[in-house]
């Protein structure tokens, strides 16, 4: 594909929307009446630890003078939601929108915190989360296909119950089958402050999912040092093995 802009060629707008509402940075539009137009996932995320009127203060106080987009790096806090930016930016009277930068979460921070936990059982978690499934899906059929040789290690067994919890619960429109895998990447590890830890893959799949909790998900998967993929019929978690 060339590089070259192209006036000619056709945009995509449901693409760049889907682009827009899967971004990993809080977005909000409001109206002139500090009704809100429109916000992303994140933004709701963000909305259950702080109120919407916040952000449309913000983003009044921060607009440029006259029409455009203005950013000002500055650092804030709401809940477990940390960011050094913001963009603002306006094209007439009736809609201005703000856009918020999210820090990068430190690896070797979460890393250490996880060690402070305790030593868990990843198979006992797993089951816990598949018989509450099971309880409100009579007719779901689970399948499982573990690696028994995987050890104890150390996790935050709270915050990964909220994440299994979760991931079961986007399924169950699916209501046929749901295969849960787990296994060791080979070869595969993760790399923080001089150190490598094994990394586990838990594959949770069937034939179709609600994607509304993709967001929450990845916030507190990732708050754990969790990667997650997500596709229109599966999720992926990427789990070091921390000991």
């Amino acid at each position: 594909m060339s590089l070259e802009s192209n006036a000619e060629a056709t945009v995509n707008h449901q693409q760049l929307k889907n682009w827009l509402e899967y971004d990993y940075n809080p977005f909000f539009v409001f109206s002139q009446n500090r009704t809100v137009s429109y916000i992303n996932r994140s933004a709701e995320l963000l909305s259950g630890y702080e109120p919407i009127k916040t952000f449309n203060d913000l983003a009044l106080s921060y607009a440029s003078i006259d029409f455009g987009y203005k950013t000002t790096f500055m650092p804030l806090d709401f809940g477990n939601f940390h960011f050094f930016a913001i963009t603002v930016g306006y094209e007439d009277e009736n809609e201005i929108g703000i856009k918020l930068y999210q820090s990068p979460a430190s690896k070797e921070n979460t890393v250490d915190k996880i060690k402070s936990c305790d030593l868990t059982n990843i198979y006992v978690l797993i089951d816990i989360a598949i018989s509450l499934s099971k309880s409100r899906l009579s007719k779901t059929q689970f399948r499982n296909e573990f690696d028994p040789t995987i050890p104890e290690f150390k996790l935050s067994q709270n915050d990964f119950t909220k994440v299994l919890r979760k991931l079961y619960e986007c399924f169950e429109a699916s209501c046929v089958q749901i295969t849960t895998s787990l296994k060791l990447k080979i070869g595969e590890f993760l790399f923080v402050g001089g150190e490598r830890y094994p990394l586990l893959e838990l594959y949770i799949h069937s034939t179709a999912r609600t994607t509304k909790d993709d967001v929450a998900i990845e916030a507190l998967a990732s708050s754990i040092n969790i990667s997650t993929l997500f596709n229109a019929g599966s999720v992926t978690l990427e789990i070091p093995i921390v000991v």
